[in-house]
């Protein structure tokens, strides 16, 4: 039998081969993506104040307001403070836990089927849509919510004070994190580019009747991903840990001492400053993301996906190069241009407003496109981070110290960032979206209920005595320059961070604050060096699924929308083939784009409308955007021109109306 290292767990290092590590990655999907989700879509789907007239089926009743404006904001803001705030004790239960089987299954397993239950019960608003029922509602969400908090909140973070354990050494926790942001990445990219585009989709089959909150139902099961751990997480009584005897046996580290530790940690609490910060902005701006581009930019769904893809999509190259970057100019400053590149990217969303661009569409395209990509360079390490840093320095503690209370420093992370992201997202955003204002600078409070069949933004219009496309919601307009000014925060609290989060740097900062600890096994230690296997698989094949995808759909919908309009005149109706050869094929998407543009500008002219050819456009894009599947320039040419047909389609229909009316009327006569 081989002894066991002293102070390690046996369950260190049941990763051992990559399928486990992705598998073991995977298993927080469901419930993440639920959380984001909600974080994306709730606050809006109960209070459609900022989507203007329009909330393309992503409100659970319309353009009806079914909680208490202001107190829903202030109960919301306490519900997520206490979800920081439980992560702390729940942290400290898991980390002592002592079990036959073992300290981290048993809260997963207890905690899973009310997690469900409730999450479900935060989207049924069972005391109806009147106005009389705001109160009511917004009683029972809260309650609810705090019930899926706390139940998330314990599978997760035993979730995530596993990882110390189950990986082996610093490289497998780096790859292991690496899947795990690919898979948050995922999880956004579907919640921001997909879901807007299926749930419109659905509720136009539907007739206008398909909701948010059905759309959530349907994505219930998405949940049990979150049992893949019990089946991963070797412990308890058949493997021996933490049950150990004698010398190996970890310390039990009472809630009093484990917040000591943590919050004295020096290198962790600098991090956790620069963590509050573009956390803050990263969270004000994903609960108004929806809102900022459908309402502010006046963006339908499918221009949505398109930004979304140029977010999305080049995060796994992204993140390949910050590695690279990291490796020759360190963690810190890494991450400092990720900040800077963030408040860059954010404050296209207001100058791409209809404020500022009017309906200039082609400038709106150019501006998202642009602060896509440069946004896309943070994105990865936005989700790589708050895993990566924890867990490095749990595990050093542990080695040096004897001591596991890995838990405690995600529930650290956790609270600070619940209080943080509930102060932006409903002390801030939630209460000023039922702000609007003029160019002249009046301002007014408006909001929505059953009883007058108006929306916000017509109730806006009708206070202020203008048109309703001459009133702008604050809350929109305001948001990117407060994400902007945390991300330069942020940048500025960095250099207090190390130069990097290796284990030589952290156990440095151990010795620190202890002189009598020996670090020299880590002092000699060799920088790990990634596997080009690894890295070819990540960049390829995740990339695929974690932004590529999305690319891939907006060809397609491309792809029919111009099949419809040309019609008879089509002269390939090869569809799926075009598709399938534009996306896969290097350069072959050339091609595709100008045979199907030609065809779009030959149905164009039967409306009198001439879109000319960009022959040259998406040869030159194509040629250089090789790296890409998608040729996402050329597709914003392609569907700038599409709009510009449908705007041709429906005045040809709005003037042959009343024309056919005419008709009629004569032949009566």
């Amino acid at each position: 039998m081989i002894a066991k290292p002293m102070g390690l767990s046996v369950s260190a290092g049941s990763l051992n081969t990559k399928w486990k590590e992705l598998l073991f990655s995977f298993s927080g999907f469901g419930p993440n993506f639920l959380m984001v989700l909600m974080g994306a879509f709730y606050s809006d789907a109960v209070n459609p104040a900022g989507f203007m007239d329009n909330t393309a089926g992503q409100s659970i009743v319309g353009t009806i307001c079914l909680v208490v404006p202001g107190l829903f904001s202030v109960l919301m803001l306490v519900a997520k403070a206490f979800d920081g705030l439980i992560d702390i004790p729940f942290a400290s239960v898991t980390d002592n836990l002592s079990t036959r089987w073992g300290r981290r299954r048993p809260p997963i397993a207890i905690c899973f089927a009310p997690m469900v239950v409730s999450f479900a019960m935060c989207w049924l608003p069972v005391f109806g849509t009147a106005e009389s029922a705001q109160l009511g509602n917004t009683i029972w969400f809260i309650l609810w919510a705090l019930v899926f908090f706390s139940t998330y909140t314990m599978c997760l973070i035993s979730f995530y004070g596993s990882l110390s354990t189950v990986c082996s050494d610093e490289a497998q926790r780096l790859r292991v994190s690496s899947f795990k942001s690919f898979f948050d990445t995922i999880s956004y990219c579907i919640v921001y580019a997909l879901v807007p585009v299926i749930v419109s989709a659905l509720n136009n089959a539907s007739g206008g009747s398909l909701g948010m909150d059905e759309f959530v139902f349907m994505s219930l099961p998405l949940m049990f991903t979150m049992i893949i751990p019990l089946f991963m997480i070797k412990e308890g009584a058949k493997y021996g840990y933490p049950e150990n005897e004698g010398a190996e046996k970890p310390q039990k580290i009472t809630l009093g001492k484990s917040l000591k530790i943590t919050f004295k940690n020096k290198i962790f609490r600098n991090w956790l400053v620069v963590n509050c910060c573009s956390f803050f902005g990263l969270q004000m701006f994903l609960v108004s993301m929806n809102t900022m581009i459908i309402g502010g930019m006046g963006m339908n769904a499918l221009e949505m996906m398109m930004l979304n893809t140029c977010a999305f999509a080049p995060v796994p190259i992204m993140l390949y190069l910050f590695r690279k970057m990291k490796e020759r100019r360190g963690l810190r400053f890494t991450y400092q241009t990720c900040l800077l590149s963030f408040a860059l990217a954010i404050l296209g969303f207001f100058f791409g407003s209809k404020l500022v661009c009017g309906d200039n569409k082609t400038v709106q395209y150019i501006i998202g496109c642009v602060g896509g990509v440069l946004g896309s360079w943070a994105i990865g390490s936005f989700f790589m981070m708050p895993y990566m840093v924890p867990s490095q320095i749990s595990a050093v503690e542990e080695k040096l110290l004897k001591r596991n209370h890995s838990a405690m420093y995600f529930a650290a992370q956790a609270f600070a960032t619940s209080i943080v992201g509930a102060v932006a997202s409903y002390g801030i955003y939630d209460i000023i979206k039922n702000i609007f204002f003029t160019k002249s600078g009046s301002f007014v409070w408006a909001e929505a209920v059953a009883e007058t069949g108006k929306s916000a933004s017509q109730v806006a219009a009708e206070t202020l005595g203008v048109a309703e496309d001459a009133v702008y919601n604050f809350g929109t307009t305001l948001v990117p320059f407060v994400v902007a000014i945390m991300c330069i925060v942020g940048f500025l609290f960095a250099f207090r961070m190390p130069r990097d989060y290796n284990h030589k740097e952290v156990a440095m900062a151990f010795l620190r604050m202890d002189p009598t600890l020996d670090i020299s096994e880590y002092i000699n230690e060799e920088e790990p060096k990634p596997e080009k296997g690894e890295i070819l698989f990540v960049q390829i094949g995740l990339s695929v699924l974690s932004g590529f995808i999305f690319g891939f759909i907006w060809l397609g919908f491309m792809l029919r929308a111009i099949r419809k309009a040309a019609g008879e005149a089509l002269k390939v109706r090869l569809n799926p083939l075009f598709w399938a050869l534009g996306c896969f094929i290097p350069f072959v998407g050339i091609y595709v784009l100008i045979k199907r543009h030609s065809e779009l500008a030959a149905a164009a002219e039967k409306y009198g409308l001439s879109i000319g050819r960009k022959t040259a456009a998406f040869i030159v894009t194509g040629i250089l955007l090789p790296v890409l599947p998608v040729n996402v320039v050329g597709l914003s040419l392609m569907q700038h021109d599409l709009n510009r047909y449908y705007a041709a389609e429906r005045a040809a229909d709005a003037a042959a109306a009343p024309a056919k009316g005419v008709a009629t009327a004569d032949e009566a006569v």
